[in-house]
């Protein structure tokens, strides 16, 4: 079923806050349905399920977030500052994502049926891609793999203290922690 109509779209975005502010399992689709102003029924006749709800909504998000884009415009600039333009594209792709990052913090660690942390899945792939370029031409030193995850899960923690502290952890602004992450990053694989 295509989920790219009106009724769907409003579903979607009322689930997603919902579910971001009261977790999965809390959250009733009687309650989504109240505040989309629709008939609990018509959720179940667009999606067939919550959890094919909650799945869909948080694939959405992931899909509505283009992270394709993190990679435009540094072909020509050095690796230093292509790197530093990536992390704070990233760290922005985080900060504009809160709602679906907090809908997957708020999952069981014993989940099994929902993937978590698309969006970070979908940057690592993006940026294995771009680091086996940058290896087959000598710039970096590095296994593709390994430095995508490092520097997602560098950035994902700052992110993740920055949200769980409420901004009380440390009054560095993001924006210099994503440069300091970037410059110890590029320190390490920069031939």
């Amino acid at each position: 079923m295509k989920y790219n109509n009106e009724t769907s779209e409003k579903i979607m975005k009322v689930s997603l806050k919902l579910f971001s502010e009261q977790g999965y399992y809390p959250t009733t689709t009687k309650q989504i349905a109240e505040e989309a102003g629709v008939n609990e029924l018509t959720i179940f006749r667009h999606f067939g399920s919550k959890s094919n709800l909650f799945q869909v909504t948080t694939e959405h998000y992931v899909i509505d977030s283009r992270v394709d884009y993190i990679l435009n415009d540094i072909e020509d600039l050095s690796f230093e500052e292509g790197m530093l333009l990536i992390a704070n594209r990233i760290y922005k792709l985080f900060i504009q994502n809160t709602k679906l990052y907090k809908v997957q913090m708020k999952l069981s660690d014993n989940e099994q049926g929902f993937v978590k942390l698309k969006l970070s899945r979908k940057i690592i792939s993006i940026l294995i891609e771009y680091f086996n370029e940058l290896k087959e031409r000598k710039v970096i030193d590095g296994e593709p793999e390994i430095m995508a995850v490092t520097l997602v899960n560098s950035l994902l923690g700052a992110f993740t203290v920055e949200i769980l502290g409420d901004n009380t952890v440390s009054n560095l602004k993001w924006e210099d922690i994503v440069k300091e992450h970037t410059r110890q990053f590029v320190s390490i694989y920069k031939l």
